[in-house]
């Protein structure tokens, strides 16, 4: 049912979203620096430009989180609180999938 599919959509990044609201305020609260940045390159599977743009959006509006190139299907993210490449990547491909199978209601490899 593609209702479930938004309300997943929506509850998981929402979770995401406070999560890392909790991590940046902690950050501004803290008086030393503990930042674990990395850049990765996100293939994009989203097809439509309204794909691609609700989805930079979404990273764009994660505190912590910036999209800062956008060419030849990739998209380049810097994220602030990030321990491992591998994760944060795998977090934004399963953020994409979500995201279309919302909107598709297929996901990303549909």
């Amino acid at each position: 049912m593609r209702l479930w599919h938004v309300v997943s959509f929506v509850a998981v990044y929402l979770g995401r979203f406070l999560a890392a609201n909790v991590r940046v305020a902690g950050q501004v609260l803290r008086p030393r620096l503990a930042l674990a940045p990395v850049v990765v390159g996100v293939p994009l599977r989203s097809r439509t430009d309204v794909e691609v743009a609700s989805f930079i959006a979404l990273v764009g509006l994660t505190p912590g989180s910036l999209v800062v190139d956008r060419r030849d299907g990739v998209i380049t993210v810097h994220a602030m609180h990030a321990d491992d490449p591998d994760d944060e990547l795998a977090a934004l491909r399963g953020l994409e999938d979500r995201m279309l199978t919302a909107w598709r209601g297929t996901g990303g490899d549909a």
